[in-house]
Formats: C-alpha cells, structure tokens, sequence
C-alpha cells in the first residue's frame, strides 16, 4: 500500500495525498475527510516503508462466501473461477461464518489487498455495513443468492438469485398436492440468511393459503453447527407433521439421518425437502428430494455481473435463474382413510 493506491482510493490525486499529510490545512474537508477514511480502513502508515513485492499488481477479484464447509459455495466459487481464468483475473476467497460483522471486516482486507471487484453472499443486502464500505470506496460489486428488490437501496447492486420466495410457495404447493396437511420447516437463523428467510416466508404463505393446512412447526438453527440435532431435542419434531422443508440439503439431510436413528421412516412416515440440489444428496437412499439450483453457472454469472458493472456496461443488473423442483425419493404421497394416515413410499 502506497500513496498512489491511497489516492486511486480516495479519488484525488498522489500530489494530493502528500499535500494532506505535509500542509493538510491547504485541502478543503471535504478532500481530508475523504483521505482519512481510506487511510483509516487500510491502515496505511507514511512512516512505515514495505520491502514487501507489491503481489497485487494483477486483476483480482475478492470472494465472501458464508462458509467453507457447504458444498454449495464450493460450487459457486468453481464457476467463478472458471470465468474470471477466462479473463485473466485471479481469485481471493474469503469466509464469513454466516457473521454479518465479519464481512466489514473482509472486505476491509480485500481493500487493502487493491482488489478490482467484489463477489459476494451476504446475510442481508438491505441492512450491510460490507455493502456500504464498497460503495464508498466506489469498488464494483456483485451479489450472488441474494435477491433485491426495486424499493430497495440494495436494488442498485448487480445480483445473480433464484426467485427463493417462489421456491418455498411451489414445495409447499406440491407438498399439499401430495397430500399432507400437517408440515414443518427448519431453516438457518434468518437473520444471517436472507434466502433461508424467502423460502420460509413462501412456504408459509402458500400454506395458510389452504385453511385445511398448518405449519405446525418452524425451526432456526445456527448454520454453521455440524450437528444441530441431538437426543435432547426430540420435542421438537411433533410426530403428527408428515412433511417437513429445510432451507437446505445439508440440514435436510442431517434431519433425515436424525429421524431414520429415531426409528421414523423416510418417506414412509415422514417426508424430507431440502434446497439447493447438492450431488451428495444424490447419492444417498433414499435420494434426498429438493430445490436444485444451478450454483456453478451461478459463480460464472457473478463474473460477467461484476465485469459489466466495473466497466459501465449497460447492461441487465439482475439476472433470475431457474430452478428446479425434484419432489421424489425422500418424499411420499399422503393415504387419509378415516382416521390413519399412510404414505405412500
């Protein structure tokens, strides 16, 4: 970090730069504020001299992803790598651990590291410090998973998503097509999940929507424990509900493997819908139904997205990918016949 990187920062010029620290009082306050706040976040020292190799040089794009652990980002993040090789940018990866305040704090760094652009998932585009710093610093952005909406500040930002909250309306529809009337739902903490909070509130809508029908049940769970479920939570899986919808597979499946230990059969007795279309959920048996979600073509979308907005493309901000329901293997048909139920594996 230098002076000539403090002024690209800060919009003004290197002459500039050095007229603030040896006759500051000659720039207006609006110039010294704009050049303290960069050297606040960057943490840039006149006095101390690097002998490091300036590394950044090259086209980099910085990465925030939630986690490390959900083959989903790793998805993501291969097809941003893909595209952004295809125009010769290099990659940083950054994980956030589903903490809103930790993405000030990566995006802090990725400021120092002179990145050209930002991709990013966020816990909530409308309310985010990461998202305001990048707009100060007047560094391009791209969102992926998270949705905006026009009568949003957040609308401004380029964003690849799938419609979530039509997603959990279409589960829960085809839900009560097959037949159940007494579902739950299990999804990450909404208020470090945006898309956890659509698909529930979609789901949740198409049900009340059927006065036969009640979500009996709506759990939050932190999204980066292993195993949030235990022997000492059992209430909380009433055994009346026959279908239950997880804002994921990898909680989807994680229930799944929960209720088979505790002599519940899937589909047989209780249905499982998870989100994102993960290959692993494939390979289990049953296989795990879902929500999939083209997460690769998501990440090569992200780099075009970013591109387009570094330089001034006009084109679409916004691009709405399909998905596609695949309600088979963990979920069965609903038999009512007087007062039992059966289903129908």
């Amino acid at each position: 970090m230098n002076i000539k990187d403090i002024a690209e920062l800060a919009s003004v010029s290197s002459a500039t730069v050095s007229r603030y620290f040896n006759e500051r009082q000659s720039l207006s306050q609006e110039t010294q504020g704009r050049i303290q706040k960069v050297i606040e976040v960057t943490g840039y020292n006149p006095k101390r001299v690097s002998n490091k190799v300036d590394i950044n040089r090259n086209p980099t794009i910085g990465v925030l992803i939630p986690s490390l652990l959900n083959p989903v980002f790793a998805e993501i993040v291969a097809g941003i790598q893909q595209r952004a090789r295809h125009f010769n940018y290099s990659v940083i990866i950054i994980d956030t651990d589903y903490q809103p305040e930790r993405e000030r704090n990566a995006v802090v760094d990725l400021i120092r590291q002179r990145v050209s652009g930002v991709i990013m998932t966020v816990a909530n585009p409308n309310n985010c410090a990461a998202l305001e710093l990048l707009q100060e610093f007047h560094l391009p952005v791209s969102l992926v998973h998270n949705q905006t909406h026009p009568e949003t500040n957040a609308y401004r930002y380029p964003a690849v998503f799938v419609n979530n909250y039509q997603a959990g309306w279409d589960v829960a529809t085809q839900l009560l097509a097959k037949g159940h009337r007494q579902l739950g739902m299990i999804a990450g903490q909404f208020n470090r999940t945006d898309r956890a909070q659509k698909r529930y509130e979609g789901f949740r809508d198409c049900i009340n929507n059927n006065p036969q029908a009640t979500l009996d049940t709506v759990l939050e769970i932190d999204p980066t424990v292993t195993n949030p479920f235990t022997d000492t939570n059992q209430t909380a899986f009433p055994s009346d509900i026959t279908a239950w919808f997880c804002s994921n597979d990898l909680i989807a499946l994680q229930l799944t493997n929960y209720l088979l230990r505790h002599g519940r059969l899937v589909p047989e007795q209780v249905s499982v819908v998870g989100f994102d279309g993960m290959s692993i959920g494939q390979i289990t048996y049953p296989p795990l139904a879902t929500v999939k979600v083209p997460h690769q073509q998501m990440g090569i979308i992200a780099v075009d997205l970013l591109l387009n907005s570094r330089h001034h493309a006009t084109l679409s901000l916004h691009s709405e990918l399909n998905y596609e329901l695949s309600l088979s293997g963990t979920v069965a048909d609903v038999l009512r016949t007087n007062n039992t139920i059966q289903s129908i594996g």
